[in-house]
């Protein structure tokens, strides 16, 4: 039987709550008039004529994060009057607030905030958040392995971006969860913002020519650099794969395991219908995506192991 394409919930009469301000898209947070929860509206962008596909890596991402217990934001694909984008559910629970990395990294050494791409993020190191994430615990729910730590599974985001191929976990796109009228300890937020992976932005006239070379694939993987985490300016800055080898050894030899044992466990049965249900997504679009997947995959495995 055929997959069932996911469905596009319709959010043009839901009210506006608050303007999001953070990265160049189009953004709003919505409320459900059905169940009041609140929702994070993103339209995808069109540059030129070519229309991003932010939307479909969003919600694809969310999906293969399941795969391997990532503890991530709910995502569907909606539209909203003219735009089409995706949505997000609400990462903070009640009587919490969510703090963005940034806020916690202030005084650490060397940390500059540093908004967009540019530069080498100074101060955005595996080291030191794993010094501002010190006591802290996973993200409420997630019971992946007794005694994890909240870095334990930061590690595991960073290796499900180098899966992904998602360049864009700077110091706005982790957070915690820090208790808003009492003392306690701080949790590690669910994982968001996956838009900038899976060559959401390669048109098809590019992703065609790669296809019809597998080594193309390959290279174009091998392309996917940390550039948000700290590198020093004018050196080649560390892929994805050798950051998330970085992580996993920081973290603890049990999270290592967990996590590289979630990788080995997936199957391609299990990923293809994640990526073929996307409505938004082209031929091309579908079958890159599956590739790189199945390539970052072995790079990962191979990389860290």
């Amino acid at each position: 039987m055929a997959e069932q394409p996911f469905p596009v919930v319709d959010v043009s009469a839901w009210e506006v709550v608050r303007d999001e301000t953070s990265g160049a898209e189009e953004k709003a947070w919505l409320r459900d008039p059905d169940t009041g929860q609140d929702w994070l509206f993103k339209a995808v962008t069109v540059k030129l004529g070519h229309v991003h596909g932010e939307d479909w890596a969003e919600k694809s991402a969310a999906h293969l994060a399941d795969l391997i217990e990532i503890p991530c934001a709910r995502v569907e694909l909606a539209g909203r009057g003219a735009s089409r984008g995706s949505i997000s559910l609400d990462l903070c629970p009640r009587l919490f607030e969510l703090q963005e990395g940034r806020i916690l990294l202030e005084g650490r050494p060397g940390y500059v905030h540093q908004p967009g791409r540019g530069g080498g993020h100074a101060g955005h190191s595996l080291e030191n958040i794993l010094a501002v994430l010190d006591g802290a615990l996973p993200p409420p729910g997630w019971a992946g392995f007794p005694g994890a730590t909240a870095f334990d599974v930061f590690a595991g985001y960073v290796m499900f971006d180098a899966w992904i191929a998602n360049t864009d976990r700077h110091d706005h796109n982790w957070a915690v969860l820090r208790p808003a009228t009492e003392a306690g300890p701080l949790r590690l937020s669910g994982s968001y913002d996956h838009a900038s992976c899976l060559g959401f932005n390669v048109p098809d006239g590019k992703r065609i020519w790669r296809l019809a070379e597998p080594d193309r694939i390959g290279q174009w993987c091998e392309r996917g650099k940390a550039s948000c985490f700290e590198h020093a300016p004018g050196r080649p800055i560390p892929t994805l794969v050798d950051t998330a080898k970085k992580a996993l050894d920081l973290a603890s030899p049990v999270a290592r395991e967990h996590w590289l044992g979630k990788l080995v466990q997936v199957s391609d049965e299990a990923v293809r219908p994640v990526v073929i249900r996307n409505p938004g997504m082209s031929d091309p679009a579908r079958t890159f995506a599956l590739k790189v997947l199945d390539v970052n995959r072995r790079r990962v495995l191979d990389g860290c192991t």
